[in-house]
């Protein structure tokens, strides 16, 4: 645990400037502390020897793992009995964005970005609790600076000798107004931008699930379709390209596999076994008749038809698909 997270209270930050991610406990046993995230790998749960330990009857013992993966943070559920919700949605897994909010039965954690610049800065939190106060202690002196203002408007009364009108008194605009709508404006489009991400990420989380779904049942092909439309709609994201990689690896190991096995059945004479093998490579790659995999299956099928003495093209795979 002390290597993959570092316990701090929740105003507490780094010593040192940079960028860090944490998770903060909003309730329960642990409620106020912050994990500050130091290694690839962390994991939630009930477990002594989880990383971030939930104090919840609803929690697995190895409830959920937060691996990092390029520059993004992604939550996946290691398979618990009660889930995961992320805000609002229940999900497997999920890239988190600065604000969410994990909940594990009735415990609530806020994944949460601080950047510490130079010296050390206090939390975001703490700061909106100092700048209310400083805003209150500002309205309960305006009645001692209107007094004090009043004061100063007879004197300057009095010197004059009553001889000339006094001048309005023109009041300073205050700044704090200002500085309270610019504050509105910018949480306003705060808000707006952590909305857009949150539906962006809706959207990726079906691509991906049907993504994971085509994959565990091996329709590789299928399954680079739908990861390579999350790229497509998230540019350079790299749990897309993760998955890309993978399942090109898993597609290509799969089309080797089977000419193996077709090359040793034919060599026993096994003529229907290695149809099959060569009918497996022919739907994996039907959308791809240009692919040199795709025509050497091809091949294979009409040595077959010949060795049987069949007719060219006698042989039919796609129609098992259609």
């Amino acid at each position: 645990m002390a290597n993959a997270v570092k316990v701090l209270k929740h105003f507490e930050t780094p010593e040192a400037a940079g960028t860090y991610h944490r998770l903060v406990c909003l309730t329960g046993k642990n409620k106020g502390l912050a994990y500050l995230i130091q290694a690839k790998r962390v994991v939630m749960g009930r477990s002594d020897k989880a990383d971030v330990r939930v104090h919840d009857i609803k929690s697995s013992r190895e409830h959920a793992e937060i691996v990092k993966v390029g520059k993004d943070f992604v939550l996946t559920d290691l398979g618990s009995q009660n889930g995961i919700v992320v805000n609002d949605l229940k999900v497997k897994q999920h890239v988190l964005t600065n604000g969410d909010k994990i909940i594990i039965g009735k415990t609530v954690y806020k994944f949460h970005r601080v950047e510490v610049k130079g010296e050390v800065e206090k939390p975001k939190v703490a700061e909106v609790e100092f700048e209310d106060e400083e805003f209150e202690e500002t309205k309960n002196n305006k009645p001692t600076l209107i007094l004090a203002i009043v004061a100063i408007g007879a004197i300057m009364l009095l010197m004059s000798g009553g001889e000339e009108t006094p001048k309005p008194i023109v009041k300073k605009r205050s700044t704090m107004r200002i500085n309270t709508v610019s504050g509105d404006m910018e949480r306003a489009l705060q808000k707006k931008r952590t909305y857009e991400d949150k539906e962006l990420n809706k959207k990726l989380e079906v691509y991906f699930q049907k993504g994971l779904r085509e994959f565990r049942e091996g329709n590789y092909f299928r399954a680079l379709e739908e990861f390579e439309a999350t790229e497509y709609i998230k540019p350079q994201d790299p749990l897309a390209q993760f998955y890309i990689r993978k399942t090109k690896e898993a597609l290509d190991r799969s089309i080797e596999e089977s000419f193996l096995k077709a090359k040793r059945d034919e060599e026993s004479l096994k003529y229907n076994s290695a149809i099959t093998s060569y009918c497996s490579v022919i739907r994996l790659l039907y959308k791809k008749p240009d692919d040199e995999r795709y025509i050497r299956a091809e091949k294979g099928l009409r040595k077959i038809e010949e060795n049987q003495g069949k007719e060219e093209g006698e042989i039919k795979c796609i129609q098992e698909i259609q």
